[in-house]
């Protein structure tokens, strides 16, 4: 009976020091990638000493003493808070989500590649004026500035999908990504296509009186 109750024990103690063990390891993988919300940190690239200040909500202010800086911090602090949706929606515009997520991926990398997002952004880009191209670079400077910070631990997301170390590291963010990121996003909030299409339909078959009647607009006092 005491050697039974000696080895319970024994594996009793296992059992904890595994559990513990585990919760460490998962606590660690957890808080590694999260944002540092407070404290001081010394990043360069930076003209002059900015400030963010996050609300109860967490959501960032930044004051800065010049344009440059507040564009790069604004830059670094969407790359702490949000990388991965970055990281995907930059792929995703590109026609490159498959180097992430698989062949599942492909025919959404051939439908994004022949629309053009990344291609028109790039022309877009070429024809900025100078103020703009400030603009944009010191944005991509301070993301550029987590990245190179923070390998390993860009993200959670990177974590649980077993992406670091798989030849997936992130590559340094370009102005053309942000304009590119822009078309992304500016096709996701555009889901009416469909209705636009028939809306086009109507009015070439039946006239723009039509529409109204078959498409009434919403009362403006509707719910949201």
């Amino acid at each position: 009976m005491r050697t039974l109750a000696r080895v319970l024990l024994i594996l009793l103690a296992i059992i904890l020091v595994l559990g513990l063990a585990g919760l460490g390891i998962g606590y660690a993988t957890v808080r590694r990638p999260w944002p540092q919300v407070s404290g001081t940190l010394t990043v360069p690239g930076l003209r002059a000493p900015v400030t963010v200040v996050r609300d109860r909500w967490g959501v960032p202010h930044i004051y800065a003493s010049n344009l440059h800086d507040l564009l790069f911090a604004q830059g670094y602090v969407h790359a702490q808070d949000r990388f991965w949706q970055m990281e995907f929606w930059r792929r995703l515009g590109s026609g490159r989500l498959s180097e992430l997520l698989g062949p599942s991926a492909l025919p959404t990398d051939r439908f994004v590649r022949t629309v053009g997002w990344h291609r028109v952004a790039a022309l877009e880009w070429a024809q900025a004026d100078p103020e703009t191209r400030a603009a944009i670079e010191a944005y991509a400077e301070g993301v550029n500035a987590y990245i190179s910070t923070h390998k390993g631990r860009l993200g959670l997301e990177f974590t649980l999908l077993g992406l670091m170390g798989r030849n997936v590291e992130p590559e340094p963010w370009e102005p053309v990504h942000t304009i590119t990121w822009g078309k992304v996003m500016a096709w996701d909030l555009g889901g009416n296509m469909s209705a636009e299409l028939v809306r086009a339909g109507i009015i070439a078959r039946l006239g723009t009186g039509a529409v109204a009647d078959l498409m009434p607009a919403p009362p403006p006092d509707r719910p949201v």
